[in-house]
C-alpha cells in the first residue's frame, strides 16, 4: 500500500506567507464528459483495500501535479506548464473512470486549484509552489520533481495491482508521466542546469530521459530501490545552473 501518511510533516519545510494572486483559487472547468459517462469495467467485484487505495491516492496526485503546474504557468508564463498541466487532467480524468466503474468515493469533492481533501496533500501544494517561484530554473527543478515522484509512486503501485483495468490506467499514467520528466529534464538541461533524482536510482532516471526507460512495463521487474522510500518528505532541490 502506497505509504503518503508516513510522510513527516515536521520535516517539510512550509514559507506559509506566500502570496498567490486570487486567480489561483478559481474554480477548474469539470473534466470530459467521457469521465461522468457510466465507464466500461472488465472486472466484477470491488477492488482489494489496496489498490482501492492506490486509485484514489493517484486521483489527488495528478491534481497535485495539476494545480502546481497551472499555478506555475501564471507566474512564468512558460508554455510546458499549461501544456503538462493540460496532461494532468485527462489523467486525473482517467483515474475519475476508474472510480466511478468501481464506485468509490472520489477525493476531489472541490476542484479549485490548491484545495486537497488530503491536507499532506495541500501542504505539498504549497512547498511546490514556493520552490517553483524562486527562479524559471527552481520552476522547472519542481516540475521533474513532480514526475519523478509520479513515477516511483506508480510503479510500486502497479506491481501492487491485481486489476487490469486499474493496471492499463496505471501503465499509461506512467508513461506520460515519463514523457513530461524528459521534456523537463530537456528544458532544465537547455537553461544550463542539472537535476539530480530524490526517488529514483541515478541509473533509472537516466534510462527514462535517454528514452529507454519504464514505458509502462519497468514495474513487472518488481524491484525497486530508492522508489520504495518515498513520501517521506519533499527535499528541496538545487537549483544552481
Amino acid at each position: 500500500m502506497l505509504k503518503l501518511r508516513t510522510l513527516l510533516m515536521g520535516t517539510l519545510v512550509l514559507t506559509v506567507g506566500l502570496a498567490l494572486r486570487p486567480a489561483l483559487g478559481a474554480k477548474m472547468p469539470g473534466p470530459g464528459p467521457h469521465a461522468t459517462d457510466a465507464a466500461h469495467c472488465t472486472e466484477d467485484g470491488p477492488l482489494s483495500a489496496e489498490v482501492a487505495h492506490d486509485v484514489l491516492h493517484m486521483r489527488e496526485e495528478e491534481k497535485l501535479a495539476r494545480d502546481v503546474y497551472l499555478t506555475l504557468y501564471d507566474v512564468w508564463g512558460l508554455q510546458i506548464f499549461n501544456n503538462i498541466s493540460a496532461s494532468e487532467q485527462r489523467h486525473m480524468d482517467a483515474v475519475l473512470d476508474l472510480i466511478v466503474c468501481y464506485e468509490l468515493i472520489d477525493p476531489v469533492v472541490d476542484d479549485t486549484v490548491g484545495v486537497f481533501t488530503d491536507p499532506v496533500f495541500a501542504a505539498l501544494y504549497v512547498s511546490l509552489v514556493d520552490m517553483g517561484t524562486n527562479s524559471v530554473m527552481s520552476a522547472l527543478q519542481v516540475g521533474a520533481l513532480i514526475e519523478e515522484l509520479d513515477i516511483a509512486d506508480l510503479q510500486i503501485a502497479l506491481v501492487q495491482s491485481d486489476n487490469p483495468d486499474v493496471t492499463l490506467v496505471f501503465e499509461n499514467l506512467l508513461q506520460g508521466s515519463e514523457n513530461h520528466l524528459r521534456a523537463f529534464d530537456k528544458q532544465i538541461t537547455r537553461a544550463g542546469g542539472v537535476y539530480v533524482p530524490q526517488y529514483l536510482t541515478q541509473e533509472e532516471y537516466d534510462a527514462i530521459v535517454d528514452g529507454a526507460g519504464n514505458n509502462g512495463s519497468q514495474h513487472q521487474n518488481g524491484a525497486f530501490t530508492q522508489s520504495q522510500e518515498r513520501f517521506r518528505y519533499l527535499p528541496t532541490v538545487d537549483t544552481t545552473p
